[in-house]
């Protein structure tokens, strides 16, 4: 069986090999348009803090993994196209300009996503940038090295623009995030929203929430960011609002895709045309997703999966909440950490849809367990009868989980 793979983000080598497993004599190669193969997207901001020793070897690592499992890997190697009846694909070599074609047995796309900086005047001006891939990165390591790059923008308040924020906050940077909706993760319910937006302002994160851009100001360089209220000095503005799934050749191949631009997928990642698979940021599963997602800004983390009580509603589904808050480790112990959750429920059946979480550390962790339950189709008196593992030194005898499960009236 022949794979080819377009893009070297990990999730399309995992789902390549996903749908090879079992077969012993299984060919997977990957394409990738850049000079470096991809750290993933959502890790790159750990390497703006890190030297760059640290993002050789994350590098070098990709090679050796993908080389360790038999996996031609090929730079610099663009798919222009996709001819879905004869299965091949036609990749030009951008180093020679040299154009072939390669047959596949399965494709897939793992393109991701690229963020949508605003066509506003000063859209050109250096230092006003997206981070999508790792030449993005080492332009950004260096840019950044100068002591007059001082005040950060952020454009987005989503995960992305919190990944970035913590970030230049533990750089020692002036951070403001400008976003165009009212409050941060929308994918959050408005009171726990509340309580994460001073939380993350505590930590140092100037919010202009509710603004639009209309300008980036400045000679060469910018200097300032101009919204709908206010101007607001920035040496660096990063783009981490809109994303645009990257599925221009799936498009092309009549896959079809959401409203988003997104393509549809099903549990087996197979999109609409036969034998062409996809995923990671270009695409969605058609049966939804439980949307878990995790941040941590400064010293708080944030975690949430399932559906928020107000979208639930807006679902049409009739729910209740309970919010409750515990430590992970016994008070005894070196710094114990409050963790509190907000857990979102059937009323009339008790099933579990839905939790958001924040506190200092192990947040992660408890959510996890709640997207389990959710897809098992546990009950909030089912998950809160797990036995969790109790250690004197790293859990408490009531795990967060279990106290908010207590609360569900």
């Amino acid at each position: 069986m022949k794979l080819i793979v377009i893009g070297s983000i990990a999730a399309g080598v995992s789902a390549a090999q996903r749908l090879s497993a079992g077969e012993a004599s299984a060919q997977i190669t990957v394409y990738e348009a850049g000079a470096f193969h991809s750290c993933g997207a959502g890790g790159l901001p750990h390497y703006l803090a890190q030297p760059l020793s640290a993002l050789n070897e994350a590098i070098q690592d990709k090679e050796r993994g993908l080389a360790a499992q038999n996996i031609t890997a090929k730079l610099r190697h663009q798919v222009q196209s996709i001819d879905p009846a004869a299965k091949t694909v036609t990749v030009q070599e951008l180093t020679t300009g040299k154009v072939f074609q390669d047959r596949y047995d399965k494709l897939v796309v793992a393109t991701g996503a690229t963020p949508t900086v605003p066509q506003v005047p000063g859209a050109h001006r250096v230092g006003v940038q997206t981070l999508k891939n790792v030449e993005d990165l080492i332009f950004l390591k260096e840019f950044i090295r100068t002591p007059y790059v001082r005040d950060i923008v952020i454009l987005g308040g989503s995960w992305a623009g919190l990944e970035l924020a913590k970030v230049f906050l533990k750089l020692g940077r002036q951070v403001r995030i400008v976003s165009e909706e009212a409050q941060l993760l929308p994918q959050l319910d408005p009171e726990v929203n509340q309580r994460v937006q001073t939380a993350i302002e505590q930590e140092g994160v100037q919010l202009s929430l509710g603004e639009k851009v209309r300008a980036f100001p400045g000679k060469t360089f910018l200097e300032q960011v101009q919204t709908t209220r206010g101007s607001y000095p920035c040496d660096l503005c990063l783009a981490a609002e809109e994303l645009t799934p990257n599925t221009a050749l799936l498009a092309s191949i009549g896959a079809q895709c959401a409203p988003g631009g997104a393509v549809l997928i099903d549990n087996n990642l197979m999109t609409s045309v036969p034998s062409v698979y996809a995923a990671g940021a270009c695409a969605v599963n058609r049966e939804g997703s439980l949307h878990s997602a995790s941040v941590r800004v400064g010293q708080l983390e944030i975690a949430r999966t399932g559906l928020t009580e107000e979208q639930a509603k807006k679902a049409g589904l009739r729910v209740k909440s309970a919010a409750a808050s515990g430590c992970d480790r016994p008070g005894i112990c070196p710094n114990p950490q409050e963790i509190t959750i907000k857990l979102v429920y059937e009323a009339n059946t008790r099933q579990v849809v839905g939790a958001q979480a924040w506190g200092g550390k192990n947040v992660s962790t408890r959510i996890n367990v709640i997207a389990v339950a959710i897809r098992a189709g546990m009950t909030v008196e089912a998950l809160g009868q797990v036995d969790f593992v109790f250690s004197s030194s790293t859990s408490s005898i009531w795990d967060p989980i279990q106290v908010v499960c207590g609360r569900a009236k």
